[in-house]
């Protein structure tokens, strides 16, 4: 295999400036540790993360208050209890062990866990381990280990609770279901026992099970505790029923009395399936019940008389049949068919007394849960499934009255992503149709519009353009926040001011919502509102008092700036800064004033790596629009001489300026390992015009290159494109429209528009009509309305016109874009006697999964590129292929 130490054979002048620095190599790709999983205790003293490397294993890191780093080897997804004295991470078995395992023995394999104090760094590992909570009190320690392997039956697992403090542990046999209570001490759970004696009980502090209730050969589906654990409901079946058919009763422990719901009647039932949700404030418990199913017999055996009967064996022919008149075609009926038969449909039950209220059906199926106390949101996209094939998904929305089920239906067909938002004091819902805003005033049951212009400014897509989106509620009944493209807006009482004026500078602002639980945010405190500058793409974090609609600043960076996560009973919070050449390590900062502490030390991995910088290219697209993009460059580059370069693309670019690259073998170019190369990447911005798509991406990709040329970045003879799925796409019509490019990898590529059209998203089971006429694919009309517009899009009808040496590549199972796409690109190709190869990566989807194709790709990538850009050798498989192998079936 060949070793990329292009830096030793490249004839470029300036490489001697960057010899210091080791070249970044497949290798180190593969090393790199990326930041996962952080988080941060409650008190804002303790923050964990991953270290994620693309290939090994993970390493767990846990900062202490004085800044001291522990590193657990092997070790991921951290928890930290309340105080930040324990840290816990789950521990995998090893890339060797998942590796050298066959594919049973991998199924097999089992994760532990490891509890490391934080003060002392004593280190506690536990084995077998399928579920582990903290207590929210930071008392104890809840471990549900997995079943022995010679547990025969369906009964319960060892639950251990271990007292952090002393080291104390408590075992529980047969634990069948396991809840803790969101604030205190209180567990609840179920036993399933091997003598059928189950039961549901509380856990106590003192150890002992408080039983709630037991009975011979009934079993728990579901718990949930309130939020303060002073309620419990739980569903209670007959374990002899199989679960798709079992009928189950809704119990209520609260005060040491127990009462029940019979919920199971002619349309709904309580199943194996169903939910159970307390309201905030206890109140009430949302029940979530299932369809009754109909009966579904299998047909019966033949008899020496029925050999021959018609009915006998049209009950046994393998058919599904597809009707005109169907909801969805039957490949997305089979994808949503667990989904839907496991569907659920809620209802409320008010605990002051004993009524059931059923809020959802098969008619209005989807209820958005929430703490109101009067009314909830909900939605309905029953009349508009049929059409989803060609025009995408729209849905009614209605407004649900808790105390009776009455439905009030405020929207219309509308796109499912502008999803109207309902005040948490019940007063109001505000909703986006085609950039109007409009207010329902909930207790006169009246509603106006009032304002327009907020629709998606850049949305160039065959379909109404959505709008941007709302932020948090206030209190006391002041309204709502709201985003046009640029700046924040307060609506109130149907009337609607700006607090911001980004628009002159095309500055956007966004409020951070710090509090995932906040039901609004408090008037008198400031707002953490983020900034970007839409030209230069520097950053900035800012407090904002919505009452004077003042904005101060907090950081400005020439940087992208990101919040993680806020500590729940701390003004700790998290943040990243980050650049292409600045690694995102999390900084840690108290409320949204002075300056920030390192909580992570990966930035380091860059001090001996040849890194490379981004900086931003602007130019007039061949329409007069202006366009930005952003250009890696060689570390050490003199800026005199020109270079290779790679355009990868997709739609807009520029917003990467600042992103530190993903370090990954993947669908893609590893930007610091071409760099490092000597390539410069070119990431370009694309506007498209509805109905020539194909056009719109040269008339915007060619100036840009030619801008590159004009400021002795580009090697205007050393050219390669780049691009996955609509990317992949964009690149192969590219390249039957100019010659500028010297060659074209092209991933997962739809070639022929006219047959995609009517193909199968193999992932969804949705039609792909949709994507043309009203999505991605922005062709706008049907194929039978406008097939020249299919034709002028499609590649093979232009193949005849490639001059470019090509790789198509595609995974055979791709779950997205039809396989057979990239063939009639490939046989196109190779009819016309065009330079082409087809990698066929066998089992894969539309993303590469298994590593060994990832890192084959990759290596074939840069062969070819080396090649037809750099004029290196050409590699044996582009010269002469290689012949067909059996898979092995064990790799799976």
């Amino acid at each position: 295999m060949k070793k990329y130490t292009a830096w030793l054979l490249a004839p470029l002048a300036w490489f001697s400036l960057a010899l210091q620095a080791a070249p970044v190599t497949p290798e180190a790709v593969m090393a790199f540790q990326t930041l996962k999983q952080p988080v941060i205790a409650d008190n804002g003293e303790v923050v964990a993360y991953t270290a994620m490397p693309d290939r090994g294993d993970p390493v767990g890191h846990v900062r202490r208050p004085d800044g001291q780093l522990f590193r657990l080897r092997g070790a991921e997804k951290p928890q930290l209890s309340a105080d930040g004295l324990h840290a816990l991470f789950e521990r995998p078995a090893s890339l060797l062990e998942r590796e050298n395992a066959g594919a049973k023995e991998r199924k097999a394999l089992k994760s532990g866990r490891v509890l490391i104090h934080t003060r002392t760094g004593k280190r506690t590992e536990f084995e077998r381990v399928k579920q582990a909570e903290f207590g929210q009190a930071g008392r104890y320690l809840y471990l549900w280990l997995e079943p022995e392997e010679e547990q025969e039956g369906n009964i319960g697992s060892t639950l251990v609770r271990r007292e952090l403090r002393s080291g104390a542990e408590l075992r529980i046999e047969h634990v069948d279901q396991l809840v803790l209570a969101e604030q205190g001490d209180a567990v609840a759970l179920a036993t399933r026992t091997p003598s059928g004696e189950n039961g549901v009980f509380l856990l106590q502090r003192s150890g002992e099970l408080l039983p709630v209730h037991q009975e011979a050969n009934w079993r728990a589906a579901t718990l949930s505790l309130s939020r303060d654990g002073k309620q419990l409901a739980f569903s209670w079946g007959l374990a002899e029923q199989p679960a798709r058919q079992r009928e189950h009763k809704v119990g209520h422990w609260q005060d040491d009395k127990l009462r029940w719901q019979e919920l199971n009647h002619a349309d709904f039932m309580v199943s194996a399936f169903s939910t159970l949700q307390f309201s905030r404030d206890g109140q009430r418990l949302f029940i979530g019940r299932q369809a009754r199913q109909p009966e579904i017999k299998a047909p019966e055996d033949y008899t020496q008389d029925s050999l021959t009967n018609r009915a006998q064996l049209e009950a046994h022919a393998d058919l599904v049949l597809w009707h005109g008149d169907d909801a969805h075609i039957k490949p997305q009926e089979q994808k949503r068919y667990d989904d839907e038969f496991k569907r659920v449909y809620q209802g409320v039950w008010h605990l002051d007394g004993e009524r059931f209220i059923q809020l959802a059906d098969p008619v209005v199926p989807d209820l958005e849960l929430a703490d109101n106390a009067r009314y909830l949101l909900a939605s309905s996209d029953v009349l508009y499934r049929k059409m989803i094939t060609w025009a995408g998904f729209y849905r009614d929305w209605y407004l649900v009255d808790l105390r009776n089920g009455q439905r009030r239906r405020l929207v219309v067909q509308t796109l499912s992503e502008d999803k109207p938002t309902l005040s948490p004091h019940d007063d109001a819902v505000v909703w986006h149709v085609r950039g109007e805003l409009f207010w329902h005033d909930v207790r006169a049951n009246s509603t106006r519009s009032i304002a327009n212009g907020f629709a998606n400014e850049d949305h160039d897509y065959p379909s109404p353009a959505p709008g941007y989106g709302f932020g948090p509620w206030l209190d006391a009944g002041e309204g709502v926040l709201l985003y046009d493209k640029y700046d924040i807006w307060r609506a109130k009482a149907g009337k609607i001011e700006a607090l911001t004026l980004g628009r002159r500078d095309r500055i956007i602002h966004r409020v951070v919502e710090t509090d995932p639980d906040a039901l609004w945010a408090p008037m008198g405190q400031d707002l953490l509102v983020h900034t970007i500058d839409e030209r230069q793409r520097n950053e900035g974090l800012h407090r904002m008092q919505v009452i004077t609609a003042t904005l101060v600043p907090w950081r400005q960076s020439d940087a992208r700036l990101r919040f993680v996560a806020k500590a729940s009973n701390s003004e700790a919070a998290l943040f990243t800064q980050e650049r292409y050449d600045l690694y995102p390590d999390l900084q840690l900062s108290q409320g949204w004033r002075g300056e920030w502490q390192q909580a992570s030390d990966l930035g380091k991995q860059l001090d001996n790596l040849d890194w490379g910088q981004s900086r931003m290219v602007n130019w007039r697209s061949q329409t007069g629009q202006n366009l930005q993009g952003v250009v890696i460059t060689p570390p050490g580059w003199d800026g005199r001489t020109p270079l290779p370069t790679i355009v990868y693309f997709y739609r807009f670019m520029s917003d990467r300026l600042h992103q530190f690259p993903q370090m990954a073998l993947n669908h893609r170019p590893n930007f610091p390992w071409f760099a490092s190369e000597g390539y410069a990447i070119f990431l370009p911005d694309i506007r498209f015009e509805i109905g020539h798509p194909g056009r719109s991406t040269g008339q915007a990709i060619l100036p840009g290159v030619e801008r590159l040329v004009e400021l002795g970045i580009t090697d205007p003879n050393a050219v390669g494109l780049q691009g996955h799925s609509w990317a992949g796409y964009q690149s192969a019509h590219l390249v039957t429209q100019s010659n500028a490019f010297k060659a074209v990898v092209t991933g997962a590529p739809v070639s022929n528009m006219t047959s995609a059209y009517t193909g199968i998203r193999l992932g969804s089971g949705l039609a792909r009509q949709f994507q043309y006429e009203a999505g991605q694919s922005r062709i706008g009309q049907s194929l039978y309305r406008a097939p020249e517009l299919y034709i002028e899009n499609s590649p093979i009808f232009h193949a005849d016109k490639v001059q470019t040496p090509m790789v198509i590549m595609f995974g055979d199972e791709d779950d997205a874009v039809p396989y057979e796409q990239g063939i009639e690109l490939y046989l196109a190709m190779r009819r016309l006697g065009k330079p082409v190869v087809m990698l066929q990566y066998q089992g894969e989807p539309h993303h590469l999964k298994r590593y060994p194709n990832k890192v084959d790709y990759s290596l074939k990538m840069m062969d070819f590129f080396n090649h037809t850009l750099k004029g290196e050798a050409a590699p044996e498989w582009w010269l002469h292929g290689q012949p067909y192998k059996q898979p092995d079936p064990e790799s799976e």
